[in-house]
């Protein structure tokens, strides 16, 4: 059987240190411990009552998002797609991982995409100034399609594309189905609308058409990403607790997290990677990082995650993993193949600082900087895994999206919340939604501008002037 992926939990156990590892005996008997909780698990994917399968179920629309794709990249030379959070994050990962992040930059068959996650006026004003807005199709994300910062983009440069004579029925808008203002707004404009399973949180969607549309249109099968995904979801059903990846590295993350291991720190051996791990800190944090548990009671439930890029971050925040608090637990993830391999020359030949690396590769000297520095961190008690992907592919890369879903979803399993609210975001956005003189919010906006009276007044600012 092709193996697409392999993981190594052997760092997170330790003998002689169970201050800081998990012991033998205690890994042993995890299968007795959390094995119910797994095996009731692994039924929710098998019967697809599990909200992650949703993904799958989406593989009918995968045609007409092809064709829709080929569609936009004819008629147009850039896209911008207007999205935050999950809206975004997974689409940017995939480009990223199987286009490079130069992608926009080199000149190709395929349309310009840009991702605008924020609506900083001055990060919007570049956007605007790289792109011909009368040449780009908007793709507004939004799951809930009340989402503020992303209506307020959408408004924008829906305003611009009309003014400049775009068609704007060839927008398309993506979200939940619903009687709501944002499937008013796609009615009214007869354009493209893409609707989101609606049991399929915005984190979770990037294996869907959020994801697939933005893939497909600079090139990317998306239907070898879901096939990948179904691989890990074979594989996750399949093997019993104590021969399954998954189960192995959700209980133990779950026992480390009990000794005091809060911080979930992903250190990502791969440039391809950076946007991974992006996605990875949202979908961490947003699922697991609650308040009560599903029985209501007070939990502070979840670990904070952490993304780091090797080996660049070796120069930045290693010396703190190494010599700092001893609250984290480390995950690495390296790329086994790539298909652009450097073989360094034989230049300098005379200074010893240099000659030893003719004949490496980068890829080789890459790999030993990560080894080097899991064995650095697991010598001074600092527990470790690693991933290794196969290769640069969309199977690779939609295993290793299913694959962290999964866990998490697991993993929220054994710290009893839900994965698949974020209530803790709510006050901010109602906040929001009041002061901006949202109508049906109104009722709040006396109360919340006292509120920011007071929080003002309680200020304690420091000025300083240019002399």
């Amino acid at each position: 059987m092709d193996e697409i992926i392999s993981v190594d939990i052997g760092h997170l156990i330790n003998e002689e240190d169970k201050l800081n590892f998990i012991s033998p005996s205690d890994f042993n008997a995890f299968e007795t411990k959390y094995g119910n909780i797994f095996e009731d698990f692994q039924t929710s994917l098998r019967e697809k009552k599990s909200s992650l399968t949703l993904s799958f179920e989406e593989e009918c629309s995968i045609p007409h998002v092809k064709s829709l794709a080929k569609n936009i990249a004819a008629k147009y030379e850039s896209v911008l797609v207007l999205g935050i959070g999950g809206s975004a994050l997974g689409a940017r990962a995939i480009i990223h991982y199987l286009k490079g992040p130069l992608y926009n930059l080199i000149k190709q068959e395929h349309p310009r995409l840009f991702i605008l996650d924020n609506l900083d006026p001055v990060l919007v004003k570049h956007y605007e100034a790289a792109i011909d807005i009368a040449k780009t199709l908007i793709i507004y994300v939004s799951k809930s399609g009340s989402t503020p910062e992303t209506a307020a983009l959408f408004i924008y440069f829906y305003n611009k594309f009309k003014a400049a004579g775009g068609d704007t029925a060839d927008i398309v808008i993506c979200c939940d189905p619903g009687d709501n203002g944002i499937n008013h707004i796609a009615k009214s404009l007869g354009c493209n609308l893409l609707h989101i399973p609606h049991n399929l949180p915005g984190r979770y969607s990037v294996l869907s058409s959020v994801g697939f549309l933005p893939t497909e249109i600079v090139g990317i099968d998306s239907k070898q990403l879901l096939e990948g995904a179904q691989i890990m979801h074979q594989s996750i059903i399949d093997a019993k607790p104590q021969q399954n990846a998954l189960f192995a590295l959700g209980v133990s993350l779950f026992e480390l997290a009990l000794k005091g291991k809060s911080i979930h720190a992903l250190f990502n051996y791969s440039s391809l990677l950076s946007e991974f791990g992006l996605w990875f800190v949202q979908l961490w944090a947003e699922s697991l990082g609650k308040k009560q548990s599903l029985e209501s009671d007070i939990v502070n439930a979840g670990t904070t995650p952490l993304t780091s890029l090797g080996a660049t971050d070796q120069h930045s925040i290693l010396q703190l993993f190494k010599e700092g608090p001893v609250d984290k637990v480390f995950g690495f993830i390296k790329i086994s193949d790539v298909t652009e391999e450097i073989t360094l020359p034989n230049e300098f030949s005379t200074e010893k600082e240099y000659f030893y690396f003719a004949g490496h590769t980068m890829q080789e000297q890459l790999h030993t900087e990560q080894l080097a520095t899991e064995m650095s961190l697991v010598k001074d008690g600092k527990p470790c895994y690693s991933i290794t992907l196969k290769d640069v592919t969309p199977k690779s890369l939609g295993g290793l999206f299913y694959f962290f879903e999964a866990l998490v979803v697991f993993t929220a399993s054994l710290w009893r919340v839900n994965p698949y609210d974020q209530p803790g975001v709510e006050e901010g956005k109602n906040i929001t939604y009041s002061l901006m003189g949202r109508q049906d919010y109104n009722h709040g906006k006396a109360k919340y501008e006292q509120d920011v009276a007071k929080y003002n007044a309680e200020r304690i600012i420091y000025k300083i002037l240019a002399k």
